[in-house]
């Protein structure tokens, strides 16, 4: 596979983590208590939307180590691009 592809495939990847970040975060953060979206407390401490709140925070959490293992390896394809771009600054 040419590098191009790789790069395509890796950033379809990354965005598609981002989105799912972004999703669980949004979900973790209106359901908790608290958070003024309804949920006032009382009976039950972990409100539930699809699944209950410890697996947002397990969904998020694999999400976001991935993400992170996703941004390395960009950075990695790229870093000549990266080196060149301080070297071209550094040397204004």
């Amino acid at each position: 596979m040419r590098k191009a592809e790789v790069c395509f495939w890796l950033d379809c990847a990354l965005f598609l983590t981002g989105v799912g970040l972004a999703l669980s975060g949004f979900v973790r953060w209106s359901i908790s208590p608290g958070s003024g979206w309804g949920y006032g407390g009382g009976r039950w401490s972990h409100p539930e939307f699809i699944f209950p709140c410890v697996t947002w925070l397990n969904i998020h959490k694999f999400l976001s180590i991935v993400f992170i293992c996703l941004v390395v390896l960009h950075i990695a394809l790229h870093w000549d691009w990266v080196a060149a771009m301080f070297r071209s600054v550094l040397r204004k």
